[in-house]
């Protein structure tokens, strides 16, 4: 049985194209917003103003509702820049600190002791870097998203490489033995001749 791989390319583009774009063109990806909020923000006036000429009135709520959206999906780059390395410091603090701890209280070999005290303090001192230094931290966490989405589009790459190398030796069931010893009779055509 063949199995269908499709889906692995897909996502692999997919990815590779966000991970290009993420990494190094993050302008592309603050204009593709910009323009999908200003394309929500213009419909959603002209909504309003329509609705003040004549009897739609009830849709004047609904153009405030879509312009507020907009000037959001407008922030989204933003929020993005200014909160991404923050949470990822936190985040690298917690896995920093549950380091340290481990490499100070369990019974390993001092060279594998040292060498998680140090990936430890390493993780904590770029945790602090990328807390209070959130304009540069953003840069580089952007960038290592970037980087990781295309390590998995990679990974789909490989998957459906593997998945079409697997289907070209495909057995087919004419082939195949059966190791229980028992005979199979083809009845086809002793239904016919009845």
């Amino acid at each position: 049985m063949k199995i269908d791989n499709t889906g692995y390319i897909i996502k692999g583009i997919l990815l590779a194209v966000c991970g290009v774009l993420f990494a190094f063109f993050p302008g592309v990806l603050s204009w593709i917003f910009y323009i999908v909020g200003g394309i929500i923000i213009v419909s959603s006036l002209l909504t309003g103003l329509s609705s003040l000429s004549g009897d739609g009135g009830s849709l004047m709520p609904a153009g405030i509702v879509g312009v507020l959206i907009g000037l959001f999906v407008l922030y989204i780059p933003k929020f993005i820049s200014k909160s991404m390395s923050v949470v990822a410091g936190f985040i690298l603090a917690v896995i920093s600190i549950t380091q340290i701890v481990k490499a100070l209280s369990k019974e390993l070999t001092k060279g594998l002791k040292i060498f998680q005290l140090i990936f430890g303090i390493f993780l904590l001192i770029a945790s602090v870097f990328l807390i209070f230094n959130p304009f540069h931290g953003g840069k580089v966490v952007r960038f290592l998203v970037g980087l990781l989405m295309l390590a998995f589009a990679a990974f789909n790459f490989y998957v459906a490489y593997v998945i079409s190398e697997r289907n070209g030796e495909v057995i087919n069931s004419n082939d195949v033995i059966d190791a229980n010893g028992f005979e199979v009779h083809d009845n086809s055509d002793q239904k016919r001749l009845q």
